[in-house]
């Protein structure tokens, strides 16, 4: 239980910075902005580049699990908003997006860090990868099916998002035979200590993000939501992974973090295209509070 602990007691540092007017909700788009730009690429970097070539190939098969299982979630939360509760467009556009991106990494990084070290936060960061291909790809094109409008503009600024262009050129300079021990001890150092201010900020983010009053907005849908997310999602996931021989540590941080509650771009995507924010916002919350109950019993299970 020590990493539900961990996550619960730095979200409230962020939740009652902001009960207390210490900081306000809105500076989550700063410390945001901070994890997003400088601290998430000198993890992604460093983690990558610590692990050896061979073992970065096999890690590919990770973001190809997600995607699917993303993609797989999406078309069944469709067919459930669809044809059996009949929902408008919007309403169902903001359905599929919350049932379908769940949140590697700003929650999925932390907990895998926790729960496995720091050989968990290698795959932790490819299954990420996967995460970013839908949220372009998938997050997009339910965007633009279901929303009012038509804002093509999150796809340029998606394929600009830092940590998938710091993942895919870490990838590549590992496969070239890159090593950390090839830059100056100076750089290595300030890497690292901008590396550590990853979780702490990614959870005072998320607490800051929180608010109670979305639950007025929906609770239903948040439960939908939630059995989509942690039961459909990681079944997928874990399906998928014994098809093509995942195991071990692999199908662990697999079965975590297909396991992750709504992602926060939800929110973004939605806000874009002028989905159903009230459902959006709901699902948000719910799924990231249970999240830590599914957390804790993956964390006994494992």
């Amino acid at each position: 239980m020590d990493v539900v602990l961990i996550v619960l007691i730095l979200v409230l540092v962020g939740y009652f910075s902001k009960v207390f007017d210490i900081l306000k909700e809105e500076h989550a788009k700063i410390l945001n902005n901070i994890v997003i730009y400088i601290a998430m690429p000198s993890t992604i970097f460093l983690t990558i580049l610590k692990n050896p070539s061979s073992q970065i190939l096999n890690f590919l098969k990770l973001p190809l699990v997600i995607f699917i299982s993303c993609l797989f979630v999406g078309i069944l939360a469709y067919i459930v908003g669809k044809y059996f509760f009949k929902l408008k467009d919007e309403k169902l556009g903001a359905l599929i997006l919350v049932s379908m991106l769940g949140n590697t990494g700003f929650l999925g990084y932390p907990v895998c860090l926790g729960m496995f070290g720091e050989a968990g936060l290698a795959r932790a960061i490819f299954c990420d990868l996967g995460g970013v291909f839908a949220t372009m790809l998938l997050g997009t094109y339910v965007g633009i099916k279901f929303g009012k409008s038509k804002n093509k503009s999150v796809l340029k600024e998606m394929a600009k998002f830092p940590p998938l262009i710091i993942g895919i050129f870490t990838i590549i300079l590992a496969l070239l035979g890159f090593k950390l021990e090839y830059l100056p001890n100076f750089i290595l150092k300030s890497l690292n200590y901008l590396s550590s201010a990853t979780v702490p900020l990614i959870m005072m983010s998320l607490g800051l993000s929180l608010s109670p009053r979305a639950l007025r907005f929906g609770v239903f849908w948040g439960i939908l939501v939630s059995i989509l997310r942690f039961v459909v999602s990681p079944a997928s996931a874990i399906t998928l992974a014994e098809l093509i021989n995942i195991k071990g540590l692999d199908r662990d941080v697999l079965l975590i973090e297909s396991s992750m509650p709504s992602a926060m771009m939800s929110l973004v995507l939605g806000t874009l295209y002028e989905l159903d924010i009230k459902l959006i916002a709901s699902s948000i919350f719910i799924t990231t509070a249970l999240s830590l109950i599914v957390i804790g019993v993956w964390e006994i299970v494992i």
